[in-house]
């Protein structure tokens, strides 16, 4: 049996696991990122790796940023600004002396919902990671799609409206991250915005809150909205939602109902349809299983 290390790069954590060809899971742990240097961070992914040699084949990471995954540059790394513009494969490899390859986190994502989630036989569809920010990873004629500069599905950035006259442009991030739902409610209850996190939020929202439910109603609008515009482009079959708040079933229940209401009320001959929208099958795995399928199959 062929083992493999999985590395899931976050601002705050690295997650890694010992996983077979199948994406069985054989061991798991976690580690502080480091941020001190490029140096520092290369020595944490090493002392990972040397906990399972001999016996490993890879090493298959997924990371933060804008990423050319074929020969395994990292053009930005998210918070983590010493990697940017690094030749990232090559360093860790010759640390390790193992083939290694990377992939951005929300791609990783698609590929495992692709591989055997809930994108499995899918042609055109889409992962969503809702976090602080919004991770995309988009799926045509059945394969990933990376662009041109390995950015498509950067839809964090996608803006709110494109006649910012009377409307000033944001970022989707600002109005479906999940500062969108702390913040206006750390704001109405006239809380510190740091006490308040999504488990927070959705306690208040099952214990009934009217502002907490005032506030995922305008959240799930925005969302089916947005969804609206990716579809003119896109046409999805199915939209899978991740992140840590896609665990909560009134998330994927309202997105639907707003989607249900956006899409009944146009025009009848409109050639928008409307996607299927569900949970990603693997949650906080889903990077690790995503990294090892592009080491195995692309």
């Amino acid at each position: 049996m062929k083992k493999y290390v999985g590395i899931d790069v976050g601002g705050t954590e690295i997650k890694f696991a010992l996983l077979d060809e199948k994406a069985q899971f054989l061991e798991k742990g976690l580690i502080d990122t480091p941020h001190t240097s490029l140096e520092d961070f290369v020595e944490a992914i090493g002392s990972i790796v040397d906990r399972f040699k001999p016996d490993v084949e890879a090493v298959v990471m997924s990371v933060p940023g804008r990423v050319d995954s074929k020969n395994g540059f990292m053009f930005t790394g998210g918070a983590i600004r010493y990697n940017y513009n690094v030749a990232m494969t090559g360093l860790i490899s010759k640390r390790v002396d193992l083939p290694v390859v990377l992939e951005n986190d929300a791609k990783c994502a698609a590929l495992a919902e692709l591989w055997m989630g809930s994108l499995k036989g899918i042609e055109s569809g889409m992962v969503l990671t809702l976090g602080t920010g919004i991770g995309g990873g988009i799926v045509a004629h059945g394969k990933l799609l990376r662009g041109y500069n390995f950015a498509a599905g950067e839809l964090s950035n996608l803006p709110t409206t494109i006649k910012p006259v009377n409307d000033p442009i944001q970022a989707w991030a600002q109005i479906n991250g999940t500062g969108a739902l702390t913040v206006p409610f750390a704001m109405r209850k006239g809380m510190d915005v740091k006490e308040v996190n999504g488990r927070r939020f959705f306690e208040a929202y099952h214990a009934g809150d009217e502002d907490a439910h005032a506030i995922m109603d305008e959240f799930a609008v925005n969302f089916a909205n947005a969804i609206y515009s990716i579809q003119t482009v896109l046409d999805n079959q199915r939209v899978a939602i991740g992140g840590g708040i896609s665990a909560q079933d009134v998330l994927i229940e309202k997105f639907n109902e707003k989607l249900n209401i956006l899409f009944s009320n146009l025009h009848p001959f409109s050639p928008i349809k409307q996607p299927e929208v569900v949970r990603c099958t693997f949650g906080n795995d889903s990077n690790l299983i995503g990294a090892l399928y592009h080491y195995l199959y692309e």
